[in-house]
């Protein structure tokens, strides 16, 4: 198969001499809530959510942050840099001690619910979008209240761990006992009873608890864990679960393929952390495997001195990984919570992004640049200054962080939650200098979101190593949460990409070919036999497809160019499934937003599931 591909004119990682440069636009953006009133201690001081999503599906991303003694606030993205705060008129209404918050869409109707954990509270909360921006609370008929004694909720990801094709809950708890712990695996019912859940934390073996070095190691008998979110580390198709958890309690969990897991922690070198809060994941060193990084505490003079900072674990790729912490110079960033890699330059590679703090550890938010997989704090330079002076009696106390493109100029900004104080939003200003590329994915067999995706994107396909991988997830950073988009740095003059393959959760992989640069796409799954381009309708553009690999051998090398039949060759049966399967479908509706490029005869768009049947794990 001979396929005419533009290559690009430069390697997409390449430096260049200009400066990101964040400021710090949280008033001019309408950004004026404070988180509580009181500076508290214990549970209320691990307190401190936000969250990013587009609820209106105006393709503006929102921002939902919640609050311990006032009703929660829902920011409107009004597409000019501002934010309007529609709370009332979306519902939330109700002051309640919210914690960490979580966007999905959990019915699979086209708009985004949320979940929310407590501080305080006898239960969680869940509220459903009717689709018109009017949430409801509705966590008690659904089954996701998680209700007993007083909560110390933190954390909340979603992910569809049993391949069902609707997203599932993971909450975390922080101070419970474990027979009481609101640490929970809640499962969609799926097609039976969408958006409703059971508890299966038992029954799918996450309720394994590592004992705390710091009690006695084993006599201990409470849960301490902050962030977890769904990743799929070990690229086998299920998504494992991460976790961060204090007092040497971190721990992950393999997903076994048939609804259970099973706790590796140890054997993979993961549980070194000695009080692990915030999360990220991301291929820091661009081999194409999903690392781990966690904060952790470090020694505060006169207050602390028996911890050693962060942990940042390198993928091995066989379930294993290495402690690169001092390798790449991260362990030291104070009293750290939140924190995610972000292309914060769209050179190509993930930096670190890390806020900071606690009533007597006056801490700065730091920026980790990414050189060639060890980092340097560029925070001051780049104009991350929050908490570099005390700034009020508790000091600065950061808590959540997440990244997100509020502004849709192709570079990613920042904001940060914090306790008892008023949030930072940072805008990025010079990132979009180099290029880039944004994918937001729609799952129809998947779940509606698509979390689980994998995206590979090679600038040349000729040039071995050049791949950068992407993963859609609704996970946690601490209390936080990214948005969902899968963004892309790509250095400075790229030409367009030879090759994006996007793999659904479904099984279904997608390839998409000279793909242009500075855009945001929308990838929607296919799920229509014939349907090669993955536009919902089968017609002419599927039809050239086949016909331009007519009686040509395929190769796993060089993908399924319209090889419907998977028996490598492309011929009579491939044209039949498409003439079969003629007009059927819906043409796909324009938009203000890019779709994925008509194929014409060059597009490679390959539909594993056509022909390999589904997962055993789907459905249950």
């Amino acid at each position: 198969m001979i396929l005419s591909i533009a290559v690009l004119a430069s390697v997409p990682c390449a430096d260049r001499a200009y400066a990101v440069v964040y400021t710090n636009v949280t008033s001019a953006a309408g950004i004026n809530h404070v988180q509580n009133q009181g500076p508290g201690f214990g549970q209320l001081v691990m307190a401190g959510g936000a969250a990013a999503g587009d609820y209106d599906n105006d393709g503006l991303v929102d921002i939902f942050v919640t609050r311990l003694d006032a009703p929660d606030i829902l920011y409107r993205n009004k597409g000019d840099g501002t934010f309007e705060d529609v709370s009332t008129a979306a519902g939330f209404t109700a002051s309640l001690p919210t914690n960490g918050p979580a966007w999905g869409d959990i019915d699979n109707d086209g708009d985004l619910d949320l979940y929310t954990t407590s501080g305080g509270d006898t239960r969680f909360y869940m509220y459903i979008n009717d689709g018109a921006g009017h949430f409801t609370e509705q966590a008690v008929s659904r089954g996701a209240e998680v209700t007993g004694a007083v909560r110390y909720g933190q954390s909340v990801s979603m992910g569809d761990y049993d391949g069902d094709g609707y997203l599932d809950i993971h909450t975390n708890d922080w101070g419970n006992e474990i027979v009481n712990s609101t640490s929970r695996l809640l499962r969609n019912l799926g097609d039976a009873n969408p958006g409703h859940f059971e508890d299966v934390t038992a029954a799918a073996g996450v309720d394994v608890y590592r004992p705390s070095a710091f009690f006695g190691g084993g006599t201990d008998t409470k849960t301490y864990r902050f962030s977890s979110t769904f990743t799929d580390l070990d690229r086998d198709g299920y998504p494992d679960l991460a976790i961060a958890a204090d007092f040497t309690t971190s721990q992950v969990f393999w997903n076994n393929g048939d609804g259970t897991f099973t706790d590796g922690t140890l054997a993979a070198n993961v549980g070194t952390g000695e009080d692990a809060m915030g999360l990220a994941i991301g291929d820091y060193d661009g081999d194409g495997l999903l690392d781990m990084f966690t904060t952790n505490l470090v020694n505060v003079p006169g207050e602390i001195d028996d911890h050693n900072g962060n942990r940042l674990y390198r993928n091995n790729g066989d379930r294993t990984f290495t402690d690169q912490t001092d390798v790449a110079g991260v362990r030291n960033s104070g009293w750290s919570w939140g924190t995610t890699f972000l292309d914060h330059d769209n050179d190509g590679d993930q930096d670190l992004a890390i806020t900071n703090g606690w009533p007597f550890s006056f801490d700065r938010s730091r920026l980790f640049q990414n050189d060639n997989g060890v980092f340097t704090d560029i925070s001051i330079a780049s104009g991350i200054t929050d908490g570099v002076c005390p700034c009020s009696s508790t000091g600065d106390q950061g808590r959540g962080l997440l990244s997100f493109d509020y502004d849709n100029d192709g570079d990613l900004d920042i904001f940060i939650t914090k306790n008892g104080e008023q949030a930072v939003l940072y805008r990025n200003d010079g990132g979009d200098d180099n290029d880039w590329l944004r994918i937001d994915v729609e799952g129809t067999v998947s779940n509606r979101d698509g979390i689980g995706t994998f995206i590979t994107l090679d600038p040349d396909i000729n040039i071995a190593g050049d791949e950068i991988v992407r993963e859609v997830r609704a996970g946690s950073n601490f209390l936080s949460q990214n948005e969902f988009t899968a963004h892309f740095g790509l250095g400075a003059n790229a030409a367009n990409i030879d090759r994006v393959t996007i793999a659904w959760p479904s099984g279904t992989v997608q390839e998409l070919t000279n793909v242009s640069v500075n855009q945001l796409l929308h990838a929607l799954e296919p799920i229509i036999i014939g349907d090669l381009n993955g536009d919902g309708f089968v017609g002419i553009d599927d039809l050239n497809i086949v016909l331009g690999n007519w009686n040509q051998s395929v190769t796993s090398a060089n993908s399924l160019a319209g090889d419907l039949s998977g028996d490598g060759f492309v011929g009579i049966d491939d044209l039949n499934a498409v003439l079969g399967n003629w007009n059927t479908g819906s043409p796909p509706p324009s938009g203000n937003q890019a779709s994925i490029p008509e194929p014409g005869t060059l597009a490679v768009l390959l539909i594993v599931a056509m022909a390999a049947p589904c997962r055993a794990s789907r459905g249950g």
